[in-house]
């Protein structure tokens, strides 16, 4: 189920018409231009007047693909986890042990927020009830379909730990939590690292790999066999951007 979840987000245009393609294409555009005002100006300041100024769209154009800045803000957020969602699939997909597995798809969602810091915060801002209110309920019924697969992800990591014996849950921890620990963890940290460099509680971490050393002490704190003091996860975490990343760190490279 989860494979053929994953089959038909990456499903081609070959089904589509013509002008079903184009409309793809111009919502695409759209959505890069937002990006470009929020990194330019901030979120708060993201509206449908500028959008359509920095576009060659007109303003019913623009509407006719949202409904308001905060469908686009959905939008967003649908488009982010669609860049995710493949990251995963290649992390469970990866040589090594359920710990392995799991540090790899945190490589993985770490280089994707540094390489698109916009859409990885519009996780949140597209759940803030001024968002989810006004955006167009067939937008709001996908953004939830792609947010179960992604939970889907972090259950089967959780799966892979508890079938193979690395992980044993404690009594009154459910997998619900570990996966909501583990979003938190990633999306907190990765948050922080890029955003708030100017925090002295930051800039005294960043000579380290902070996302994977907080990571292990979330999972060496669930007993997530082997702990991070009988194994180096920083070699699983090079092997990880060498074997299943290599795209996203040149495009990182090429950006420096």
């Amino acid at each position: 189920m989860l494979e053929q979840a994953v089959l038909n987000l990456s499903s081609d245009d070959t089904t589509l018409s013509r002008k079903q393609v184009a409309m793809r294409e111009r919502e695409s555009e759209l959505l890069d231009i937002a990006c470009g005002i929020v990194a330019r100006e901030g979120f708060a300041q993201l509206n449908m007047d500028k959008v359509a100024a920095a576009s060659p769209y007109s303003k019913g154009t623009i509407y006719n693909h949202f409904n308001s800045k905060e469908d686009l803000f959905a939008a967003l957020a649908i488009q982010a986890l669609g860049k995710k969602i493949p990251l995963f699939k290649r992390a469970l997909d990866f040589e090594g042990t359920s710990r392995e597995k799991l540090i790899a798809m945190h490589t993985g969602m770490h280089l994707f927020s540094k390489l698109s810091p916009i859409l990885a915060m519009c996780a949140l801002v597209s759940r803030t009830p001024a968002v989810t209110e006004k955006s167009a309920p067939e937008r709001l019924e996908k953004l939830n379909a792609l947010e179960e697969l992604v939970v889907s992800f972090g259950d089967k990591f959780i799966e892979l730990g508890q079938r193979s014996g690395d992980l044993t849950l404690a009594p009154g921890i459910t997998s619900d939590s570990i996966v909501f620990a583990n979003w938190a963890m990633a999306f907190g940290t990765s948050s922080l690292v890029n955003n708030a460099t100017q925090s002295s509680c930051v800039s005294r971490q960043l000579s380290t790999n902070i996302v994977l050393q907080n990571l292990n002490f979330l999972l060496d704190g669930m007993h997530w066999a082997p702990l991070s003091c009988d194994f180096d996860y920083q070699k699983t975490w090079e092997r990880a951007e060498k074997d299943l990343y290599g795209k996203e760190i040149a495009l990182l490279e090429s950006q420096s």
